[in-house]
């Protein structure tokens, strides 16, 4: 399998070399690696350029005439790839050599499957180095816990995208069938939106190899502030305000299953799933209290309404 890198730059000049050096010292090679630079004002280009002088069967460097923000940067370069298996990829971050071999194993043996995330582990100045955090260890998510088909996109539609970009490795017939992006809203980012479709029709895996590095950093464009003081001892706790985040989401998760052509089911599931978070939330008020609060729910913060 051929494989190829859709890595997008924008002013990128502190780490963008080592992240290069971590492509290019793959134990498996990759085949391409496709830069799209947004208009960088530092020294990122000039670095890119050189490699691409030093790689010029490799690295290709697209510059774009004008800023096509995040987003439109990925779709461009994403666009651009033409080996079998694409790999996204950030400015900032590491791989670990044998991320390309691990990752395309799994896709050869799993011809079903259109897109492989892997485990990440945090690093950075935000991170403290002497504790070691994974990704995964944010909301103790495991591939243990995805046994059965939907449960992928049910997490990751109820709650939220758990499978960041840079961990991602797309089947390429299945991208390009999916170029250009619909861009529902701006929540559901090129990343996500090829997520939901693959798990849309269970073909996403989740791999639990720790196959590289996320660095956590105060510039980068996601991830800083949810991040910076996390600490993996943190146990969510249930309250009433996470409860309304809850039932907030079913217009969001409702819009988002017709506009991507989803499966219809998971509307009312997810209706189902704010139901049980509900329950769970009143098994934490003392008894005597419970019947005032299903009052107030109902009458005073009108919760169900948004289930309608």
């Amino acid at each position: 399998m051929k494989i190829s890198v859709s890595l997008c730059t924008y002013n990128g000049e502190k780490y963008i070399a080592e992240q290069l050096e971590s492509i290019l010292t793959q134990k498996q090679p990759v085949y391409e690696i496709i830069i799209c630079d947004d208009g960088s004002t530092d020294d990122t280009l000039r670095i890119i350029s050189n490699y691409e002088n030093q790689f010029p069967d490799i690295i290709k460097v697209y510059q774009n005439p004008e800023n096509l923000g995040y987003v439109g940067n990925f779709e461009k370069a994403m666009s651009l790839c033409t080996g079998d298996i694409v790999f996204l990829c950030d400015q900032d971050d590491r791989w670990f050599t044998n991320k390309t071999s691990a990752i395309v194993e799994i896709f050869e043996k799993h011809p079903n499957i259109d897109i492989v995330c892997h485990n990440i582990k945090l690093f950075g100045e935000a991170i403290n180095p002497s504790e070691a955090i994974t990704y995964w260890d944010l909301d103790s998510t495991s591939p243990s816990a995805f046994t059965q088909p939907q449960d992928i996109i049910k997490r990751i539609l109820y709650q939220g995208n758990i499978f960041p970009g840079m961990s991602m490795a797309i089947r390429n017939i299945f991208l390009k069938e999916h170029l250009p992006l619909k861009k529902i809203n701006p929540v559901i980012i090129h990343d996500y939106e090829l997520l939901l479709l693959a798990a849309n029709k269970d073909a996403v895996w989740m791999e639990e190899q720790i196959l590289g590095e996320y660095r956590i950093h105060p510039k980068q464009s996601i991830g800083y502030k949810t991040f910076s003081h996390f600490k993996s001892s943190e146990k969510q706790i249930i309250s009433r305000e996470t409860l309304f985040t809850v039932f907030q989401r079913h217009p969001f998760v409702k819009k988002t299953i017709k506009d991507l052509s989803l499966n219809t089911d998971l509307e009312k599931e997810h209706s189902i799933y704010c139901l049980e978070q509900y329950k769970n939330y009143l098994k934490n008020i003392p008894f005597l209290e419970q019947k005032i609060t299903k009052l107030k729910m109902k009458y005073y913060f009108h919760i169900f309404d948004y289930l309608k």
